[in-house]
């Protein structure tokens, strides 16, 4: 086989198609290398795998036989060394790991499985797949009996999962199991797998028999049922192996055989091409690993996060914002591994722990960001980010956190990040250039000081772009006097903004405290107005407008409408208080806004009417509120003036 485009050359490979069996029953052992994934596969993965073993399993029982054999792809091997006499060979894994991992513990369930049930033999048969005999020539037995070496972060795990019966690892990792027995959804993927394989062969085998075995005699008996399972994954499952030469370039083959078909996560690729960089310069791997590599194998960056209409890993998301950060320029989702390669070049790190500390220096931050507990300032803004799913924002924050500037004044900027999304959201201003304003923000002050003054300048001369100005405190009050927001703005943004304008209106002589979860936004005046709430004339409008004759009547009402769904019509209540007062009557309502202990509504309360008079004093009081929690830099202010 000539050499993988695009790189060209010579390949020293044998590539044949080889049962499961003939594979793991050789006196060879498989590593992982340490730069490759740890196990991942899911239900999405295992369901079909197992209906594939049972079908055949179904069809070796009814006939005797299985027609076709199942190919799983491809197995992509690299001698680790020279044979050495008397030490087992290894080679590295360069594609298949997953494949090959989960076929051990199906191995290592059944074998488990069969001696739970007495069969002896068959386990005995099944143990000989997973680990070395012990009368096997080997220099270090307590590494070499173990026919495959997971990376690191799997190890221990997979070793128990071998070692062990299904009892045992109950006691071992007593987190991954219910009370009664069956795996809790967030167990390691790797014993989770282990124990989908081990309940759904005993459902298999226990199908047509009990414990006393099977009482009619066209049944199939559990023994049978086992040696069935066994034989087919041992015969009928198979992988294309490549073994290729030692001095082939593993990382060129790998990324040649993922360039196509489902991607890995980028930050998958990127961690390949780390570790294979560190151990081409001789660098430690597993130094690099301890000390920087191992904060992404926590489940946290596995997890998948949505950017727009976009999902993938929580880490690939990490990768963009962090270079971004790095960079102060917008990163293709679609290129990253491109994009930090030619990071990488660019930078030219002396050695790869300059390179990792440049990447994970950024990760408590992220983290905050991602999932923001506390009342820190980086906390308080990565809710209110969220909320308005803003993380376009986050390369901005990585480099104000990253730097040395005083954490008053970091929290100072923060405000000003979310007082930017929040004034453009209530004066309908569109966040579709927030991926460009954000990094070209985090550019500006790293090239002219992480400060106020510097945010502030970045702003200058573009008040007339509404791609990219910051509103002004006049405008804010006109958005919040004129412009209808329920309905404009959605509702979880929407109750953030009334929760914070709350918090703004408290003083030291107010309770102090988070407001309980769950409040609803509630229309003081109520969408349907009509039988309740007289105009501001003082009538009473009518139900149907064809019976309206005089046009001042009929102005009122067009105002009154648009009033309606304004910031200053609307607060929060719960629920039950939401539903109870409905459309009722402003002094209905006057009892329940008192009883709900918010100092807004205490304030409405105090209205001896609600109309369009009421709604235009509380703008100008909420307008007041809104400049100080979001506030308008202040260097802009100046600059505004002499404009």
């Amino acid at each position: 086989m000539r050499g993988l485009p695009p790189y060209g050359g010579e390949l020293t490979l044998d590539a044949k198609p080889l049962s499961v069996g003939k594979i793991l029953s050789e006196r060879q052992r498989f590593v992982v290398p340490i730069y490759q994934r740890t196990y991942a596969w899911t239900k999405r993965e295992l369901e079909p795998l197992l209906e594939q073993i049972v079908g055949k399993s179904d069809e070796l029982l009814k006939t005797g036989k299985v027609a076709f054999s199942h190919y799983m792809g491809a197995l992509l091997l690299i001698p680790d060394a020279d044979p050495v006499f008397g030490r087992i060979q290894a080679f590295n894994v360069v594609d298949g790991q997953q494949r090959l991992t989960t076929f051990h513990l199906c191995f290592a369930a059944l074998r488990n499985l069969a001696a739970h049930y007495g069969e002896q033999s068959i386990s005995a048969q099944l143990s000989d797949l997973v680990v070395h005999s012990s009368n096997t020539p080997m220099k270090e037995p307590a590494i070499e009996r173990y026919k495959l070496e997971p990376t690191t972060y799997d190890r221990a795990l997979f070793r128990d999962l071998i070692d062990l019966d299904r009892p045992e690892l109950k006691v071992r990792y007593p987190d991954a199991f219910y009370k009664n027995g069956n795996i809790h959804p967030t167990a390691p993927a790797a014993l989770w797998a282990y124990d989908f394989f081990w309940w759904s062969a005993e459902a298999y085998i226990t199908e047509d028999a009990n414990l006393d075995r099977a009482k009619s005699d066209d049944a199939v008996t559990i023994s049978q049922r086992l040696l069935a399972l066994s034989t087919v994954l041992f015969e009928h499952f198979r992988l294309i192996v490549i073994t290729l030469s030692a001095d082939d370039d593993a990382q060129v083959i790998f990324e040649t055989l993922n360039s196509g078909g489902k991607p890995l996560a980028a930050m998958d690729l990127v961690r390949n091409d780390v570790f294979h960089r560190a151990s081409r310069r001789g660098e430690s791997q597993q130094l690099l690993l301890d000390n920087y590599w191992s904060v992404f194998e926590k489940p946290f960056w596995k997890q998948e996060a949505t950017q727009g209409r976009i999902k993938k890993p929580r880490i690939d998301f990490f990768l963009a914002h962090a270079l971004a950060a790095e960079q102060g320029k917008a990163v293709a989702l679609g290129e990253l591994f491109a994009e930090y390669k030619s990071f990488v070049a660019r930078i030219g790190f002396s050695d790869m722990a300059s390179e990792l500390r440049a990447l994970t220096r950024y990760t408590s931050t992220y983290a905050t960001l991602a999932e923001p507990t506390g009342d820190s300032s980086l906390a308080r803004l990565g809710r209110r980010l969220n909320t308005f799913d803003v993380s376009t924002a986050f390369p901005l924050v990585l480099t104000i956190a990253a730097s040395d500037a005083a954490d008053d004044k970091k929290a100072r900027l923060y405000d000003l990040i979310a007082s930017y999304v929040v004034r453009r959201a209530l004066c309908y201003l569109t966040p579709k250039n927030y991926n460009n304003v954000f990094v070209e923000v985090a550019a500006y002050l790293k090239a002219n000081g992480i400060n106020e003054a510097a945010f502030s300048a970045y702003f200058v001369g573009k008040a007339s772009s509404d791609t990219v100005r910051f509103p002004d405190n006049a405008e804010l009050a006109a958005a919040i006097q004129e412009r209808p927001q329920y309905g404009w703005i959605p509702q979880n943004r929407l109750r953030l903004i009334l929760e914070e304008l709350e918090f703004a209106a408290r003083d030291k002589f107010n309770i102090n405290g988070n407001l309980q979860n769950g409040l609803s936004i509630e229309h003081i005046m109520p969408q349907s107005w009509r039988a309740h709430w007289p105009l501001r004339s003082g009538i009473s409008a009518p139900a149907d407008d064809s019976m309206i004759a005089e046009d001042a009547v009929r102005v009122e009402i067009k105002n009154r409408e648009a009033s309606i769904h304004t910031l200053s019509n609307l607060t929060l209540l719960t629920p039950p208080a939401n539903s109870q007062v409905s459309n009722g009557a402003f002094d209905s309502k006057r009892a329940r806004l008192n009883d709900s202990l918010l100092k807004t509504n205490v304030a409405i309360a105090g209205e001896a009417v609600w109309d369009e008079d009421a709604m235009e004093r509380r703008a100008d009081v909420l307008s007041r509120f809104a400049a100080r929690v979001w506030p308008y830099p202040a260097a802009l202010i100046s600059a505004d003036a002499s404009a």
